[in-house]
Parts: structure tokens; C-alpha cells; sequence
């Protein structure tokens, strides 16, 4: 805090002139109101220089946008006398709620309750069960209270692989399962968890241990920023409100402004996604986050109205006969031309193929085989949506560089 010129004494001031061995009536009076400005500005910087964060007071701050979820239907805030309540909900099963978690500045004075789990925030470590996890710290300026991840070799975001080098962040586990010895040897203040396969039930030793545990379910969403809005979560656990919010209205208006490109375009790009597996070609169902992304492109998706958000398994023939003609192909696991090719000759007679206009997530990826699409890309989904429509329609979109997509050629 810059400090008045009154308060300073320079030119302009309120100076005190000596007059003999004293000071006269109103010199003194003077005298006074300077001494007490001073207390007043030095005491105004001391109580800027606080840090603490009051996450209860975020509710009672008409500005902010972590008030309300807008996207996200596996989330939402509530108030009450102990602190700021998250209560996690199943996004696909509405109305079916998994967990609620009392955001409270300290366990001291709080009775526990049934069927609430206290977290004390913000927390000052914690561990992750994926990458996509890490992402979310890292865009928020989070990364440090991450002490421990699940598979941290596949990290992409360089400052985290070198804390996971250095030993700062360890490995707690293997793709999304956890170590139990890790977890407890290290006592996080908070551990994440996916909750895949509908196991929303903490580890009775970790409770015991007292080491919360909160279930992060962005990957269920139905939509890009519905995934994204999970942010807002991560924001109020860490004490990094202002960074959540502030990026999350860039992101939906970033995502938004593309959306209204790819509807709004004359024509609607048929698209091909994914690649055969075992003799099975997996597509998104129509409630998938992806069938989203594909419409907000200004793509046609021939499962579009499919009601499911898992996958839909196809013959190799059945996708031959309706998508030989696609003019792109995206989302294939391989990283050039000549691999898909290896790969399964019969792909040779999709159009897309023969035209090279071929996509893959394989533009960020590291020399250690850390894949940014699977860390950063569910937070920043505006920049997803700005490749897939710099695919459909390049006319649109003619400076684009690319984010995660990149075009596969033959090697």
C-alpha cells in the first residue's frame, strides 16, 4: 500500500514547526491527527498483507460467479454456520447425491456430523489419483500443494515432472489406483479420487487416519464445460478462487464464441472418430461429452441422438458402410499415416485417409510420453473446440496453430 504525502511528510504535508522549547495549542493538535493517520495507513498494510482466505466469505460476494454452477451437474455449493458445503452428485443420475464435504478454516469448534466429511482449506497438500487432477491444479497456479499422483512419469507439465524428479511429488500409485502404504506414509490433507465403477466409498483407513478423501467426477460430465466448471471445485479447495473464476469465464467465452462458428456453418462436416480395437470400433454415444464437441464444431455425428454417454460398439463393416465418404477422421491412437496403415490395411479405403486429412492428440506430447491432451486439454476445452473446428471447417479458422490435434502424415 502506497503511503499519502500527508503521511510521508513531503512537500504538500501537514508539518509540525517547532516554536522554542515547545509546541503551541493547535501545533500540538496537529500533531495528534499526524500520529493518528499514521497508525491508520500502517495498520490498513498490515491487513492487506494477510493471506488467508476466507472460503465462506465467497458466498456472501455478490461478484462471483463460484455462487452458481452453470454447467456442471456433479457439483454444487451450499451455505451453512460451519462454512461453505460441496455436495457431490452424481452427473448422469440426477438427484443422486455421493458425497458432502463441510469447506471449513479449521476442525477446532467444529462438531463432525453425519453424513459429512470436514476439510480443512485451503489445503496445503494433497494427492492426486490421474493427471487430468494435476491439470486442474496446475492452471490455477495449485501445483505445489500436489505432493503425490498417480503414474507422475506420464506428467506433461514440465514444473510437476521436475518436482516429481527432485522426489517433491511422489508416485501414490498406478493409472487410478492408489497405494494404500503411499497415502498413509505420506497424510495428505486431502486425497482425490474418480470414483470409476461407482466406488464412492473411502478407504475405511484412510478415515481412520483421518485423511479425507473427495470424489472429483468432471470425467462423467455430459459436456465440455461441464467437465471444466470443475475448476470451481479445485479453486475452492486450494484457496485459489480468484484464479479459478477469473480463467473459467475465459474458457466459457473463448468456447462459446467458436460454438457459435461451428453451428452457424453452412455445412456440416461428417465426421469419423476412433479406430478399430480388437475387432470392435468403439464410438461415443450420443450423450458423450465428445458427441457435444462434435456438434459445437459444425461436424455431423451419424450417432448424435443416441441416448448413452458410453460407448457404442460397431462392426468394422457397419462404420465402412456409413463413413467410407467422411472427409475427416479424428481421434485415431497413432501418430502417423504409416502406423494406421500398419496398423489395419482395410482403413485404406476411407476417404479421409486418401485426402491426409487424418487427426490425432498427439500434438503436446513429451519425451517421456506425457500426453497434454490427458492432463490439460479437460480445462481448457475452448482450445479443443478451436482445433476440431479448424478441422471441419479451415476456412473459419485460418491462422489456427495448433493445440492438442495435429494432421498425420505418412512416414
Amino acid at each position: 500500500m502506497r503511503l499519502s504525502t500527508a503521511s510521508r511528510g513531503d512537500k504538500g504535508s501537514i508539518r509540525c514547526k517547532q516554536r522554542g522549547p515547545g509546541l503551541r495549542g493547535d501545533d500540538k493538535y496537529f500533531a495528534l491527527i499526524s500520529v493518528i493517520i499514521v497508525f491508520l495507513v500502517l495498520a490498513g498494510c498490515q491487513g492487506r498483507q494477510q493471506p488467508a482466505v476466507d472460503i465462506s466469505k465467497a458466498f456472501r460476494n455478490p461478484d462471483t460467479s463460484l455462487l452458481s454452477v452453470t454447467y456442471a451437474k456433479g457439483f454444487r455449493f451450499e451455505r451453512s454456520a460451519a462454512g461453505t458445503i460441496l455436495i457431490i452428485s452424481d452427473p448422469i443420475r440426477a438427484g443422486k447425491e455421493i458425497a458432502r464435504y463441510r469447506l471449513v478454516q479449521s476442525k477446532y469448534g467444529v462438531k463432525p456430523k453425519d453424513g459429512y466429511t470436514d476439510i480443512v482449506v485451503p489445503v496445503k497438500s494433497l494427492a492426486a489419483s490421474s493427471t487430468t487432477q494435476a491439470g486442474f491444479l496446475s492452471a490455477i497456479g495449485a501445483g505445489d500443494q500436489l505432493i503425490g499422483c498417480n503414474n507422475p512419469e506420464r506428467l506433461y507439465d514440465t514444473v510437476l515432472f521436475n518436482r516429481f524428479l527432485k522426489g517433491d511429488l511422489v508416485r501414490m500409485g498406478h493409472d487410478l489406483e492408489y497405494n494404500l502404504e503411499y497415502l498413509i506414509a505420506s497424510k495428505p490433507d486431502l486425497v482425490l479420487q474418480t470414483g470409476i465403477d461407482g466406488q464412492f466409498n473411502p478407504d475405511a483407513r484412510l478415515t481412520r487416519m483421518g485423511i479425507p478423501v473427495m470424489f472429483v467426477l468432471e470425467w462423467m460430465e455430459s459436456t465440455p464445460l461441464g467437465r471444466a466448471e470443475w475448476i470451481k471445485v479445485f479453486g475452492m479447495i486450494t484457496g485459489k478462487i480468484r484464479e479459478a473464476d477469473s480463467l473459467f469465464d475465459l474458457i466459457e467465452k473463448n468456447y462459446l464464441a467458436c460454438a457459435k462458428l461451428g453451428r452457424e456453418a453452412s455445412e456440416k462436416i461428417k465426421v469419423l472418430t476412433g479406430n478399430v480395437f480388437k475387432g470392435t470400433w468403439y464410438m461415443p454415444g450420443g450423450k458423450n461429452y465428445m458427441a457435444r464437441f462434435f456438434e459445437d464444431a459444425g461436424m455431423d455425428y451419424l450417432w448424435k441422438n443416441t441416448d448413452q454417454s458410453a460407448s457404442l460398439a460397431l462392426s468394422f463393416e457397419s462404420v465402412v458402410y456409413q463413413l467410407a465418404d467422411a472427409p475427416v477422421w479424428i481421434n485415431v491412437n497413432v501418430e502417423s499415416l504409416s502406423q494406421l496403415i500398419g496398423a489395419e490395411a482395410r482403413y485404406s479405403v476411407f476417404s479421409a485417409l486418401k485426402e491426409h486429412r487424418v487427426f490425432s492428440v498427439f500434438n503436446r506430447v513429451n519425451s517421456h510420453g506425457g500426453n497434454d491432451f490427458w492432463e490439460s486439454a479437460v480445462v481448457r476445452p475452448d482450445r479443443v473446440l478451436a482445433d476440431l473446428l479448424a478441422i471441419a471447417h479451415p476456412g473459419l479458422m485460418p491462422d489456427h496453430v495448433w493445440n492438442y490435434y495435429k494432421p498425420l502424415i505418412f512416414n
